[in-house]
């Protein structure tokens, strides 16, 4: 790690494709800049930080919460968020810069590795040639750790421009502070995946392609007309594992004719002298494809290849069970495909002319020899000695009182040796390099006749589960025919009083006269007793004829008998 005014810098993934990975200067963000395109993460912290670390690990220390960040090895580095008390919120947020490039493809949760459940594949929209699988990093799966070293599993997710790390918030309120938050950023562009559930409910299993041809979709920045070398990643060992490379043109999003030529064969086994890695072989382009088209890159798999690969993309992968390959991709359905990003790619160079020109006479035909005239002008002295002599003449009168007068004569002469030393130094480098293309021939005439027989079974089970709730009201019309069958036994006295005006004309024959007066006085007392109980709720009107009222209708007396009979009738129906 290596400080700049941008921050701390190191590299990783440097046997890979380099990643250079930059850290604030003063605020807790990483930058991951392998493509031209960059990706940034800044959380969205607002207080001040202190700094301190060392070529490890680097700690911006705040009041309510740290980051740290911790290299792990040469393909990943650990991002840490220590929460020194309890947050306002159980969601760390941090801003995404550039994801507009990328796109964030989510690892299913029926992986058997806990740290690569809900995590995230970062890959380019658009994989250019010559950037590799187009993956830029996986962020993992977020482990978190309080202070009594309790755990759990933290959950990802990529809302808008921001990735949201989940603290479940029945844990964090059980928690003892500081907690940490430590998610892991690998920044290799090897595939995280090498098992599949092909029906759910099942165990995961081994990937592998046998006589099938994947493919996955590539950008070409320039125009591709020349040779060019596939890399493949194997990751598993099989007896029989081997391919080749393959181009197909794109036809509205899917491969249609084949556009590759010379392919080489992949040698896919895997031993202990040849460990899972990349393999590589060479093969040409069949004509010119136009820049910026789309293609198809994949393995025609003469035999079996184990993959490394995540989710996410599209991928075709029909059978084709000849050793020739198509000149069409054999599609049997344009709409079935898998969501596998393979860890393939290839890279090329165009097959143009060039004139070089070369000096000092020296041709292509030449043998190796080179002749180099060289005239040095230096003006410069060395070895120089100086010799001074003086000549000093001293007069000096001393006056004594004895009178004596004395000259002295003095002649010092001085030697002075000065050396002066002149370093010179010239380096002189010369590089020659002499490249030499040898195009040999061979033709080799093979004819393999392989009769091969495949019996495959195919299950499909579909299990769907449908749950809807609607309300439907019906209407049903029922007539309902009431016989109703009345038994009523009644027994009453009546008692009556009559008044009976009796005229009585008689004729009698006597000689005498006599008149006479009759008086009836008929007295009747009646008490009727009448007592009915029914409940029904048809009301009815009921008239009553009988005997004694008609006999009082015959003699011309009127009598009214109303009667009110209340009824209810309760009628249940339950329609299923």
């Amino acid at each position: 790690m290596r400080n700049r005014e941008r921050g701390a810098v190191f590299r990783q993934s440097l046997m890979d494709f380099p990643c250079p990975v930059t850290l604030g200067e003063s605020s807790p963000s990483f930058g991951l800049h392998r493509f031209r395109q960059g990706l940034r993460f800044l959380p969205v912290d607002d207080e001040g930080f202190t700094l301190r670390g060392d070529k490890q690990r680097l700690l911006y220390k705040g009041r309510r919460r740290s980051h740290r960040f911790t290299i792990l090895d040469d393909c990943s580095f650990e991002y840490d968020c220590i929460l020194n008390r309890e947050p306002d919120s159980n969601i760390i947020r941090l801003r995404i810069d550039g994801g507009e490039n990328f796109d964030f493809f989510r690892q299913p949760d029926f992986v058997d590795d806990p740290f690569l459940k809900g995590s995230f594949a970062v890959y380019k929209k658009q994989t250019l040639v010559g950037e590799g699988t187009g993956k830029l990093c996986h962020i993992h799966r977020p482990e978190i750790i309080d202070a009594r070293g309790r755990r759990c599993w933290g959950a990802l997710a990529v809302v808008g421009n921001e990735l949201h790390i989940t603290i479940p918030e029945k844990w964090l309120s059980e928690a003892v502070y500081p907690v940490v938050v430590d998610p892991t950023v690998g920044t290799t562009t090897v595939g995280s995946q090498y098992k599949h559930v092909w029906d759910a409910g099942e165990p995961a299993e081994v990937l592998y392609f046998d006589c099938q041809i994947p493919v996955n979709r590539f950008t070409l920045p320039e125009i591709l007309n020349g040779n060019c070398t596939a890399y493949v990643y194997t990751n598993s060992n099989d007896t029989s594992a081997g391919g080749r490379p393959v181009l197909f043109s794109d036809n509205g999003n899917s491969p249609l004719t084949r556009k590759s030529a010379s392919e080489g064969l992949l040698d896919l086994k895997v031993s202990s002298s040849k460990p899972a890695g990349w393999r590589s072989v060479s093969f040409k382009s069949n004509g010119s494809i136009a820049s910026g088209s789309y293609i198809w890159f994949g393995v025609f798999c003469e035999y079996v290849w184990l993959p490394r690969f995540d989710y996410g993309s599209k991928c075709y992968n029909d059978y084709w069970d000849t050793l020739t390959i198509p000149a069409s991709y054999p599609i049997y359905n344009v709409n079935d495909y898998e969501n596998f990003k393979l860890s393939m790619y290839f890279t090329y160079t165009s097959a143009q002319n060039y004139v070089r020109t070369l000096s000092q006479s020296v041709k292509v035909t030449d043998n190796r020899k080179k002749t180099g005239t060289y005239k040095r002008s230096l003006s410069q002295k060395a070895g120089v000695s100086s010799l001074l002599s003086r000549f000093e003449t001293i007069i000096r009168k001393c006056v004594f009182t004895a009178n004596n007068s004395m000259v002295i004569k003095r002649l010092p002469v001085f030697f002075r040796k000065a050396a002066e030393n002149i370093k010179v130094t010239m380096t002189k480098n010369e590089s020659l390099k002499m490249s030499r293309k040898c195009n040999d021939t061979i033709t080799a005439i093979s004819e393999i006749t392989r009769i091969q027989e495949i019996i495959r079974k195919l299950q499909e089970i579909f299990i769907s589960t449908d749950t809807q709730a609607y309300t439907v009201l019906f209407v049903r019309s029922v007539p309902d025919t009431v016989h109703v069958t009345h038994i009523h036994s009644q027994w009453g006295e009546f008692f009556r009083g009559l008044l009976v005006n009796a005229e009585s004309i008689a004729e009698t024959r006597h000689e005498a006269e006599y008149y006479r007066f009759n008086a009836d006085t008929v007295q009747a007392a009646g008490a009727a007793l009448r007592g009915l109980g029914i409940v029904i709720r048809i009301v009815s009107r009921i008239f009553f004829r009988d005997y004694l009222l008609s006999r009082f209708l015959k003699a011309k007396s009127e009598l009214i008998l109303k009667s009110c009979v209340v009824r209810e009738i309760n009628l249940e129906s339950r329609i299923n």
